[in-house]
């Protein structure tokens, strides 16, 4: 039984029926809570609502309805079972109620074993709900601790990637950091989904991995590279993509990793990619590594101005860059890296 001194509401405009439902409910060891009609039981609803374990509702009533009653019930409290009390002339009535959302109905004169039963039916069908709720719960719970897992899997991926990147090659150390912070502040100006930002981040931190597969001495080498040589230099994305295959989790990003060289008008590497045909977080980190290699030293140059370096950006604008990625990326230096790049010159 599960009528360990569970809280039933009566709600019936005629007294004598009250006492009965009363006294029957008490000699079965049930609390109860009354109402002689509808609009004083939807204030007990709403103050008790937490306490209410079952409503048994009649339909016909002056003023505030059962019909109210049981609309109020189910929409606020969906969790509490109402069983509707009817005469034979309203039993359409209460099939309609039972269709809307009431547990089940009873008819009027009641039998106390058909009221023991429709109540244990009704607080067994409230415990299995209350049940699925709480499976429901525990499920996200558990769904969201494993994404916080994979979260934190990826992280510490990234993190050994990039400092074995920064190991080969002097000159690109802090680049993947900041190209990825480059690219955060886009994915604000272009009001980027929650997982597209993510999986921004984490290609712009991984963009070079391919790196790792070059040789030092070439990577540090002073000078203009010859022809094979740059071509060697042209293999890292499809080199990265080779390097993070056997990671299923961040396969994902494998395109976009491999095509932040590719331009826009089709004159990039490796495949010849153009225009939309290029993954789209490819396009905004394009921008974001050009900007940042051109403003920071290289073994074969020293950083070009920020003036040089923005009218090579506006240049680039539809040939090797998406047009909208250099506008964004212009909005993201005015409003933000122009000041902060400016402060740390002068330092």
């Amino acid at each position: 039984m599960l009528n360990d001194k569970k809280l039933i509401l009566i709600v019936d405009d005629e007294e004598d029926i009250r006492e009965i439902l009363s006294e029957t409910l008490e000699s079965m060891d049930f609390a109860h809570l009354t109402a002689c009609d509808g609009d004083e039981a939807i204030g007990l609803l709403d103050r008790h609502h937490d306490t209410i374990d079952a409503v048994i509702c009649d339909l016909k009533m002056p003023k505030v309805s059962g019909d109210q009653v049981i609309a109020h019930g189910t929409k606020h409290y969906p969790l509490i079972p109402i069983i509707i009390l009817t005469g034979f002339a309203q039993l359409d009535m209460a099939l309609d109620h039972i269709r809307l959302g009431a547990f089940d109905y009873m008819t009027k004169p009641f039998r106390v074993k058909e009221l023991l039963l429709l109540l244990n039916r009704s607080l067994e069908f409230r415990q299995l709900q209350e049940d699925k709720i709480a499976y429901q719960n525990t499920l996200e719970e558990r769904i969201e601790e494993a994404t916080q897992a994979l979260h934190n899997r990826v992280v510490q991926t990234v993190s050994s990637f990039i400092l074995a990147i920064e190991e080969k090659d002097r000159y690109t150390q802090g680049h993947s950091k900041r190209v990825a912070e480059y690219s955060a502040l886009m994915a604000d100006v272009l009001n980027l989904q929650e997982n597209e930002r993510l999986d921004l981040l984490y290609a712009a931190q991984l963009h070079d991995i391919g790196k790792i597969g070059i040789s030092e001495q070439l990577l540090n080498k002073p000078g203009k590279l010859n022809v094979v040589e740059y071509e060697t230099i042209k293999t890292h994305p499809h080199k990265g993509v080779k390097i993070l295959e056997p990671l299923d989790f961040l396969g994902h990003l494998l395109p976009i990793i491999e095509g932040h060289h590719e331009w826009f008008d089709g004159n990039g590497y490796p495949n010849g990619l153009k225009g939309e045909n290029i993954p789209y977080l490819a396009r905004i980190i394009a921008v974001c590594d050009t900007f940042d290699a051109m403003t920071s030293e290289r073994s074969y140059r020293k950083p070009l101005s920020l003036k040089i370096a923005i009218q090579e950006i506006k240049d680039g604008s539809g040939s090797q860059f998406d047009p909208q990625a250099v506008e964004a990326f212009l909005k993201v230096f005015e409003e933000t890296l122009a000041t902060q790049m400016a402060h740390l010159v002068a330092s």
